[in-house]
């Protein structure tokens, strides 16, 4: 039997991937332009989009070829199997559908930045540039801190940091406006 929520998270992004593919197809390749082929607006989105769909596949593959516990197994009879204490994850631990501790918090802080910069504050008068380095150094911060921490380099992991978004920034920005011919905000 599959497992259920891999199959739902295949079709959702699935049908995500889709759309976009489709989207990005018809759009307009700006021909009258002169465009290069390789800058048409939508190619970068399609090919995002057409692996989203390849992934999706795959992930809805392998859920519908992985093997559910029997529900005499242990646990709650509802195919749901008890992890004993000392089992760590991936050391034969037999409870595959629970999800490691955090992960749904961790997928809506990162939906949340993500909606945040793209949706919220993009093209609302602060230069792109400084705008997508407070987004990647933000983002980095947020989810290294605790191995930062854990190891005891703070300090450096967040100077690393700074000067990592502040280079891709400026280097995302030279892409678009040199490269894609993209006026950025």
């Amino acid at each position: 039997m599959a497992r259920r929520g891999d199959v739902v998270t295949a079709a959702v992004w699935l049908g995500l991937g889709a759309a976009i593919v489709v989207a990005s197809w018809r759009m307009d390749r700006l021909r009258h332009l002169d465009v290069n082929p390789w800058s048409v607006p939508g190619l970068t989105p399609g090919l995002i989009g057409a692996l989203m769909v390849v992934f999706a596949l795959v992930l809805g593959w392998r859920a519908l070829r992985s093997p559910r516990p029997p529900p005499d197994a242990g646990g709650d009879g509802a195919g749901r199997v008890e992890v004993e204490a000392d089992a760590t994850p991936g050391a034969g631990s037999t409870n595959a559908a629970a999800p490691p501790p955090g992960e749904a918090r961790r997928t809506l802080i990162a939906g949340t930045l993500c909606l945040l910069f793209a949706g919220a504050t993009l093209g609302r008068g602060v230069p792109f540039v400084i705008e997508g380095a407070v987004f990647v150094f933000a983002f980095t911060s947020i989810f290294s801190w605790r191995s930062w921490r854990d190891e005891g380099r703070i300090a450096r992991g967040l100077a690393q940091t700074l000067v990592v978004s502040v280079a891709a920034a400026m280097l995302i920005a030279w892409l678009f406006e040199s490269v894609f011919l993209v006026r950025l905000p």
